[in-house]
């Protein structure tokens, strides 16, 4: 009973072994993905409505080792919120307000991926993982329209606002090193300006001066899918050599050529 229990172990030691030197085969260098879905903004204007836009953008991440990796992002961002879509019977004061905003924003951010299960490309094994992202981002405008203006009688421009992105998905290994992807990205803000009109400004319309709703900072949330690939380095033996061809006439010519020298010193023997 003792040996064969030595032997189950040393059996499953040794498959153990091999398993992990197959995994280390293959190694992660980088990953680019491009992506698109849809976005929408949480604020002051039109508070009980959601306005989705179609968003897409691209990444590059590094992987630092098996589950965690470095991501920098690129994104288009469109947003936009109407007052005037709210329907009285919802919320009058918000549809009398008629304030709007659409911006167009670009968003950059760096982030930590990472994955909830080992994920390799290639094995069928390891080929699905949900993972967690967070980080800090920053937001742009590029288009911007509104129709607030401040007491001066001025028209205020979209700022620049840091973000706090977090990020919720999954990936599935397609082939190779081809995945699918989705994910959900939800943007704590830095900033009550995203819409143009913050908790302490007044828009006046009609002889009554509006005010925001003070929910505090604005939020913006997008849900994407994606295609993505990854740069892997396969280490492992190098493949044998082919041996040359030789056709058959080269065959032939040996051939003849052995029988030529044979029956040549066969002759000279029998003389």
């Amino acid at each position: 009973m003792r040996k064969q229990f030595i032997f189950l172990f040393f059996l499953l030691f040794l498959t153990t072994t091999a398993q992990a030197q197959y995994l280390q085969l293959v190694e992660n260098k980088g990953e680019f993905g491009v992506f698109a879905g849809q976005a929408s903004y949480n604020g002051d204007l039109a508070p009980n409505i959601q306005f989705l836009s179609l968003n897409f953008g691209g990444f590059y991440k590094r992987q630092l080792n098996d589950y965690v990796g470095l991501r920098l992002n690129y994104e288009i961002v469109p947003l936009g919120a109407y007052d005037s879509l709210t329907p009285n019977t919802v919320n009058s004061y918000v549809s009398e307000r008629s304030l709007f905003f659409q911006t167009t924003y670009q968003d950059i951010s760096l982030m930590t991926e990472i994955y909830f299960l080992k994920f390799i490309n290639g094995n069928k094994k390891y080929r699905f993982s949900p993972y967690l992202g967070f980080g800090v981002g920053y937001l742009s405008p590029l288009k911007d329209t509104s129709n607030y203006k401040n007491l001066a009688g001025v028209y205020t421009q979209a700022p620049n606002i840091i973000t706090m992105p977090l990020n919720i998905g999954f990936k599935y290994n397609v082939v190779g090193s081809f995945n699918v992807f989705g994910e959900f990205t939800y943007r704590f803000t830095r900033s009550d300006q995203l819409d143009h009109f913050g908790d302490q400004d007044i828009h006046p319309n009609g002889g009554i001066n509006y005010q925001a709703s003070t929910s505090g900072k604005d939020q913006f949330f997008s849900a994407k899918l994606g295609l993505s690939y990854n740069f892997l380095r396969i280490y492992g033996p190098d493949p044998k050599p082919k041996a040359k061809r030789e056709n058959l006439f080269s065959k032939t010519s040996k051939s003849s050529n052995k029988g030529s020298n044979k029956s040549l010193f066969g002759f000279l023997k029998r003389k």
